[in-house]
C-alpha cells in the first residue's frame, strides 16, 4: 500500500450533469462549465495494490474491483468513478485569467466530484488563491485510472548555464540543438533529437535544486528542476539495492546545505531526448537524459510535446515504448533510506564525491 500526498478543487455537491442511465457522465456536457469559488483542498492517493495507479470503479467494466485504491479528503474517503480530461480550460488567479490549461475531472462514487489542473505553469500555493476555473473541452477518452507514479511531478530539466559534455566541448544546455553528439556514459556519442525549453516562475515546486561543487562530483554548482534525477553509486548502492548505480530525484537528496533548493523569480529550465535513455555529464555531475514517461510528457508544451511525438512516434502507442530507464530509478521511500545510507557513511560532502566521470579514450 503507498501513499501520495496530492491536491486539487473539490466539490461536495453532486455533478451537475448525471446522466441515470449511463456510468459515462464526463463528456461534453461539461465544456465551458465555470466553477466559482473553487474549494482547494490536499488530500492522500492511496495505492492499495502497489500497481502506480489510483484505478476508477466504473460499473460499465463490471462489479467494483479495486477495493484498494482510494483518495483520503479532509473529511471523507472518496473513490473514483470516472476520470476524464478538458483541455483549453481557464482559470482566474488574483483577477489574471491564465488559459489554454489542461484540468482532469474525478466523479467519485458518491456522486461528488473534484478536479485538478495538469499544467505546471503556476507554483505551488498559488492554487489556492484561484477564484474561478472554467472547464474547457473534453478530449474524448475516459480513462481507467489516475498515475500515482511522479503525480505532481514538475519539469525534469537543467537549469539553463550548465554545460553539458559534447562532440564539441561543453556545450551550454540552453545552446544544443537537434542533431549535436552528446557524450553518453553506455552507448559513447549519441545525437540529440528532441530539444525543450520553458522559462516559468522558479518558486515551489518550481525552484531549482542546488548541488554544491564537488558533491557529486561536479567542478561547479549545478542547478537542476527538483524532479531530475541524478546517478549515485558506490558499495551501499549495491547493498541497499543490488545495482552498482541508480538514479535519484534532486528533490530527495536535498540537505538545506550542500543540496538545497534556491527559488527564483524566473526559472529557464532545458531538456533533450536522445534515441534511449540515456546518463549524461553534466558539468561534471552524471544524470539523465529525458525519459519521457506519463508524468513527464505532461509537464511539455503541447508544441514540444507534438515534436516529440513526431520524433518518436512509438509514443502514440504509449510511454513504455520508447525503452527501459537506464538505470534503477528510486521511489521516494528508496531515496530516503539512500540519503540515510549515505549520511550514516559520510558521502554527502565536499571530499567524498559519489558520482564517476566519464572515461574518454585517448588517441
Amino acid at each position: 500500500m503507498v501513499d501520495t500526498l496530492s491536491w486539487g478543487w473539490y466539490m461536495p455537491t453532486q455533478f451537475p450533469f448525471p446522466e441515470i442511465l449511463s456510468q459515462d457522465v464526463l463528456d461534453e456536457s461539461l465544456n465551458g462549465y465555470t466553477i466559482n469559488n473553487p474549494y482547494y483542498i490536499e488530500y492522500t492517493i492511496r495505492d492499495g495494490d502497489n500497481d502506480g495507479v489510483i484505478n476508477d470503479d466504473d460499473l460499465d467494466l463490471g462489479p467494483i474491483r479495486y477495493f484498494g485504491d482510494y483518495i483520503i479528503g479532509p473529511t471523507t474517503t472518496l473513490y473514483p468513478q470516472e476520470i476524464a480530461l478538458y483541455t483549453n480550460s481557464s482559470i482566474v488567479m488574483n483577477g489574471q485569467v491564465i488559459s489554454g490549461l489542461a484540468i482532469e475531472v474525478t466523479l467519485f462514487t458518491d456522486g461528488t466530484w473534484g478536479y485538478r489542473l495538469m499544467d505546471t505553469s503556476i507554483p505551488e500555493g498559488h492554487y489556492s488563491a484561484v477564484s474561478s476555473v472554467t472547464i474547457g473541452t473534453w478530449n474524448g477518452v475516459e480513462y481507467t485510472g489516475i498515475y500515482t507514479t511522479g503525480v505532481d511531478q514538475m519539469f525534469v530539466c537543467y537549469l539553463a548555464g550548465t554545460t553539458i559534455q559534447t562532440a564539441r566541448g561543453w556545450v551550454p544546455v540552453q545552446q544544443l540543438r537537434v542533431g549535436d553528439m552528446v557524450e553518453t556514459m553506455d552507448h559513447g556519442l549519441q545525437p540529440i533529437r528532441w530539444v525543450g525549453q520553458n522559462t516559468i516562475l522558479g518558486v515551489g515546486k518550481n525552484a531549482p535544486v542546488r548541488i554544491a561543487t564537488g558533491v557529486l562530483d561536479n567542478e561547479v554548482p549545478v542547478y537542476v528542476s527538483p524532479n531530475h534525477r541524478l546517478m549515485i553509486h558506490g558499495p551501499f548502492v549495491e547493498l541497499l539495492f543490488g545495482e552498482e548505480d541508480v538514479l535519484v530525484a534532486a528533490k530527495h537528496l536535498i540537505d538545506g546545505d550542500l543540496i538545497r533548493s534556491e527559488p527564483r523569480a524566473l526559472a529557464h529550465y532545458v531538456h533533450f531526448a536522445l534515441d534511449q535513455h540515456d546518463i549524461v555529464m553534466a558539468d561534471g555531475l552524471l544524470s539523465e537524459s529525458l525519459l519521457p514517461g506519463p508524468e513527464a510528457i505532461k509537464t511539455i508544451s503541447e508544441a514540444d510535446r507534438a515534436a516529440l511525438l513526431d520524433v518518436f512516434p512509438v509514443l502514440h502507442g504509449g510511454w513504455e515504448h520508447y525503452g527501459p530507464a537506464a538505470r534503477m530509478c528510486l521511489t521516494a521511500r528508496e531515496a530516503e533510506l539512500l540519503r540515510w545510507a549515505m549520511e550514516r557513511e559520510g558521502l554527502l560532502d565536499r571530499k567524498s564525491p559519489l558520482s564517476r566521470r566519464l572515461e574518454r579514450e585517448t588517441a
